[in-house]
C-alpha cells in the first residue's frame, strides 16, 4: 500500500470514529429529535384525518337538519326551521357546512329576525358567484324591511357587480326603486339603464323603459 493511500484509509478511519464517537455521546438527542419529529408528523396526519372525518361528519348533519328545517317550514313554523338551523351551526361550528349559513340567512329572513338573518348572510362563504350575490341582494331585503335604504342600496350595489349575469336584473331593479326613494335619482336611472343596456331580455327589462322616463321626468 502506498503511502498516500494508506493516508487516504487512516483519514476515512478518524473520520468514521468521529461519527461514531459523536453518535455515541449525542445518541440519546439524536433518538428523541427523530421520535418529535415524528411526533409532528403523526400529529399533522392525525388533525387532518380528523378535519376530514369532521368535515363529513358535518355534511351529513346539514342533510339531515336541512330536511328537518324544510318539515319545519312546510308545518308553517319559520322559527322552527331558524332554531333548527342555529343548533346545527352552534354543535359544528368551522365544520358546518358553509350552505347551512345561508339557509338559516332565509329561515330568519322568514321569521321576521332580519337582523339575524343579515348576520347569517354575512357570514355566507360560497365559492358560487351566483349565491354570493343572491347573499348580498338577501342582505339588502332586509335593510329594506329594516328601514335602512342606504344599506339596501348599498348592498343590492354590490350584488348587481357581483353577479353580473342575468339575476342582476332583478337586484338592479331594486336598487333603482330604492335609489328613487332616496331621492337618488342619478343612481336609480343608471341602474334602470343597466336593464336596458345589459339585460334587455331579462322580465324586468319589458317595463323598464317606463322607469326610466319616470326618473328622467323628476
Amino acid at each position: 500500500m502506498s503511502n498516500k493511500h494508506k493516508q487516504e484509509v487512516d483519514t476515512n478511519i478518524e473520520s468514521l470514529s468521529k461519527a461514531e464517537t459523536f453518535i455515541a455521546k449525542n445518541n440519546k438527542k439524536i433518538i428523541a429529535g427523530v421520535i418529535a419529529v415524528a411526533a409532528v408528523l403523526i400529529a399533522i396526519f392525525s388533525v387532518r384525518s380528523c378535519n376530514e372525518k369532521k368535515a363529513a361528519e358535518a355534511k351529513e348533519a346539514f342533510t339531515a337538519v336541512e330536511a328537518a328545517g324544510l318539515m319545519s317550514i312546510d308545518s308553517l313554523s319559520n322559527a322552527a326551521a331558524l332554531a333548527e338551523y342555529e343548533a346545527y351551526l352552534n354543535e359544528w361550528d368551522d365544520h358546518a357546512v358553509g350552505a347551512a349559513s345561508f339557509e338559516a340567512g332565509i329561515a330568519a329572513f322568514e321569521a321576521k329576525d332580519y337582523n339575524k338573518a343579515i348576520e347569517f348572510f354575512t357570514n355566507y362563504e360560497g365559492e358560487d358567484a351566483i349565491y354570493n350575490a343572491r347573499a348580498l341582494a338577501c342582505i339588502a331585503d332586509c335593510y329594506v324591511e329594516l328601514g335602512n335604504y342606504e344599506k339596501a342600496y348599498e348592498n343590492y350595489a354590490s350584488a348587481v357587480a357581483k353577479a353580473d349575469n342575468e339575476f342582476a336584473s332583478e337586484y338592479a331593479f331594486r336598487a333603482g326603486l330604492v335609489a328613487e326613494k332616496l331621492g337618488k335619482n342619478d343612481k336609480a336611472l343608471a341602474m334602470y339603464q343597466t336593464i336596458k343596456d345589459k339585460y334587455p331580455s331579462t322580465p324586468r327589462a319589458v317595463e323598464i323603459e317606463k322607469y326610466i322616463s319616470r326618473v328622467e321626468a323628476k
